[in-house]
């Protein structure tokens, strides 16, 4: 199995309401459970994770990724991630050794950090993943998030070549 090194690009996004359901769009998958507070949603299309020093060649990514920050009835502010895992790209990865890392703030100002030890992107697989966790922000900083940042993260993937062929998948995926 040949292994290499790969990176993603940073990516900031502003945090506001969620969505409202509409036709023809899916709904929010985050907050779980709307109804425990008040919530702030973002939506970042994609964080794919690239091989050498270029753009060009996805190994793997993370799609329709949906941050939820919600301040529940107790007053703990709680983080939750919705994306799919896709793995139809050259490589193989997953957050075990590199978690994904998700910075809170207010303006420039970091509020607290989140790190997701998402789970493995296989290979031929395009897999939907879920992620809470109870952060340490106050009713205050929970009024105050204004952005998401995800900084770069680099890690290690896996190729694909050789995978078990999977139903559907490209070439690389050994169907």
């Amino acid at each position: 199995m040949q292994m290499f090194q790969c990176r993603s690009e940073p990516q900031l996004i502003s945090l506001g309401r969620v969505p409202p359901r509409t036709p023809g769009r899916s709904d929010a998958q985050v907050p779980h459970d709307p109804e425990k507070g008040e919530s702030r949603h973002a939506h970042i299309s994609h964080l794919y994770f690239y091989s050498g020093s270029s753009f060009s060649d996805p190994v793997y990514g993370l799609l329709d990724i949906e941050i939820a920050l919600q301040q529940r009835r107790d007053e703990d502010v709680w983080l939750e991630i919705y994306c799919v895992g896709d793995g139809y790209q050259s490589g193989r990865g997953s957050g075990a050794e590199q978690p994904l890392i998700v910075e809170i703030l207010h303006g420039e100002r970091k509020l607290t950090t989140v790190a997701w030890n998402y789970p493995d992107v296989l290979c031929g697989h395009f897999d939907p993943m879920y992620f809470e966790a109870k952060t340490d922000l106050s009713p205050r900083d929970f009024q105050a998030a204004d952005r998401i940042s995800l900084p770069e993260i680099r890690t290690v993937a896996a190729s694909c070549s050789g995978a078990a062929p999977t139903f559907g998948a490209p070439g690389a995926h050994g169907h």
